[in-house]
């Protein structure tokens, strides 16, 4: 979406406006594409800023004032869920934290015959996390197999933090997870929680039946009309850990490669999407998406993870595989929502893959002490000639 002249004179507001609320400076748009005007995001707009009351760096989120958006009361009801959700996390670990509540800045509108509106605009502040995780999915081969794990366990730690206090993000992707250190240690937070819910959450729109989230991350009940049931929340954000963990390994998205091992996918997706035709009532149709499951998930084959370039090394794809398989299984009341059982997969694997480490460093150092040593001999051996051959020229003189 691009923005619109409303949202046009927000932004030109703000980044001129030399405190915002007595503590909000240096203000400037970073959720727009400066090459096409084109937004990143539904229904909000971001802006970095600093902090003059805690001395750091902000992310500033405004519901944007498009008047696409103005009257819509889903994404506005979203937005303002978002902020809730936020004040349930404060100081909770691993999670992205609230730094100011949800407040309302006045933008006044001139007009040429020296009249003015007032047009409210309502934003919250949170932490700004800088440094993202794109590389490890974009570059992954600059990577070591044992440091994408470890960042995948801090990926699961993330949502396990989040399902901990009952939220559950639904919109999980790359781009959605930031990292900072501290200390010496890398922590992963998930971030933009826009489309997030809680099993508390009402629901904002009855018979919601559009997606939630980027499509090539989304679990198949949400892509068939599921998106808003909030039994089927935490194993959503589970098949989208997996696509992730596909990811780190391979230069394919988990999708495309689902779409090439299964050419039949959406026809089969359409096929049990039908079973819930007609079907109002959410427990009657999550039914119906249990039976469908059994009728049509056999044509589903899974994706593996040692797909052709792929950078798993051997002696952990199996694990690797079975983590993958049951982390984005048609089925969602097969996928682990019991996150530390992940963990411990990805724990082994962690294990291998140091030991391996620890026996290959062994190994050389092994090689290169008996270099030494045969290096050592050859030297006396040499000595042992020279001195012969000096021998015998002196015996024949």
């Amino acid at each position: 979406m691009s923005l619109s002249q409303n949202s046009q004179l927000l932004v030109s507001a703000l980044e001129a406006i030399p405190l915002l609320n007595g503590r909000f400076e240096k203000i400037k748009l970073i959720n727009v594409n400066s090459f096409n005007n084109e937004k990143r995001g539904c229904f909000s707009l971001v802006f970095s800023a600093h902090d003059i009351i805690e001395d750091a760096p902000v992310a500033l989120k405004f519901y944007d004032i498009h008047p696409d958006l103005m009257n819509d009361d889903y994404r506005r009801a979203c937005f303002r869920r978002e902020h809730d959700i936020l004040q349930i996390l404060i100081n909770k670990s691993r999670c992205l934290q609230l730094v100011s509540a949800l407040s309302t800045f006045n933008l006044i509108i001139p007009f040429e015959n020296g009249s003015e509106v007032t047009l409210p605009c309502e934003y919250f502040a949170v932490e700004w996390i800088n440094n993202d995780i794109d590389d490890y999915f974009y570059r992954q081969e600059n990577f070591d197999p044992l440091d994408k794990l470890q960042l995948f366990n801090e990926l699961t730690l993330a949502i396990e933090a989040l399902h901990r206090h009952e939220v559950f993000h639904r919109d999980l992707k790359p781009d959605n997870l930031r990292q900072y250190q501290d200390a010496l240690k890398r922590i992963v937070v998930a971030i933009d929680l826009g489309t997030a819910a809680r099993f508390s959450s009402g629901a904002i729109q009855q018979r919601y039946q559009h997606n939630v989230g980027a499509p090539a991350y989304a679990a198949p009940e949400a892509i068939i009309g599921l998106a808003g049931h909030r039994k089927l929340a935490p194993y959503t954000d589970c098949y989208a850990l997996g696509c992730m963990l596909y990811e780190l390994f391979n230069r394919d998205i988990f999708y495309r490669a689902l779409l090439a091992r299964n050419p039949r996918c959406h026809a089969i997706y359409a096929c049990m999407s039908m079973e819930l035709q007609g079907i109002t009532n959410e427990d009657e149709k999550l039914k119906a998406w249990k039976q469908a499951i059994g009728k049509f998930s056999s044509g589903i084959e899974p994706v593996h993870i040692d797909a052709p370039g792929n950078t798993v090394p051997p002696g952990i794809t199996s694990l690797l595989n079975e983590v993958l398989r049951l982390l984005t299984h048609i089925d969602y009341s097969k996928r682990p929502i019991n996150l530390g059982w992940v963990r411990a997969r990805i724990g082994a694997t962690i294990k291998i893959l140091k030991h391996e480490k620890l026996y290959q460093k062994r190994l050389a150092s092994s090689r290169e002490m008996r270099l030494k040593r045969m290096e050592k001999q050859q030297r006396k051996i040499n000595s042992l000639h020279k001195f012969v051959s000096y021998r015998n020229n002196y015996a024949n003189e």
